[in-house]
């Protein structure tokens, strides 16, 4: 019996957590520059209709990188289905002022729910990240950027 009660909340814990079905992460920008004509792709296969699932854009920029947010065109398209395309901020400070990054040493992590909650069936899928910076032909101070698929119960 004291066994169960040791055991009940790791199975709490374990019930309420999210499960990865696919992470990828793109390094060695050519002098930390995400070039804005530099499309990143990832592709990826889900194996079973998921009934909840979230994608994460993870992105890695060096300590105060000079800037607050970074506005990136994302694109997900199912093989053989339906394309979307939409707008998004990943966001490096909140409207105080204060990091939402978690940083270590000279290199800062960010990952940002881009999209919840939805209906992921069993297929091939590519997710593109296009950097949408204003006037500059490069965002600075990038280390990594990648996507995460994960189960949303």
């Amino acid at each position: 019996m004291r066994k169960l009660f040791l055991l009940l909340p790791l199975l709490i814990v374990t019930a309420c957590t999210q499960f990865g079905l696919y992470s990828e992460t793109i390094k060695g920008f050519d002098n930390n520059r995400w070039e804005k004509n530099d499309t990143k792709s990832f592709s990826f296969q889900i194996n079973e209709d998921v009934k909840k699932a979230n994608i994460l854009i993870l992105f890695s920029h060096v300590y105060e990188p000079g800037y607050d947010k970074v506005p990136v065109e994302v694109t997900f398209k199912k093989e053989g289905g339906n394309e979307e395309t939409f707008m998004t901020d990943l966001l490096l400070k909140d409207e105080q002022g204060e990091n939402l990054t978690s940083c270590m040493g000279d290199v800062c992590d960010l990952e940002q729910v881009v999209k919840e909650n939805f209906n992921l069936e069993k297929g091939n899928y590519t997710v593109t990240l296009t950097n949408k910076v204003g006037l500059l032909p490069y965002l600075p101070n990038v280390v990594a950027l990648g996507i995460s698929v994960e189960t949303a119960e």
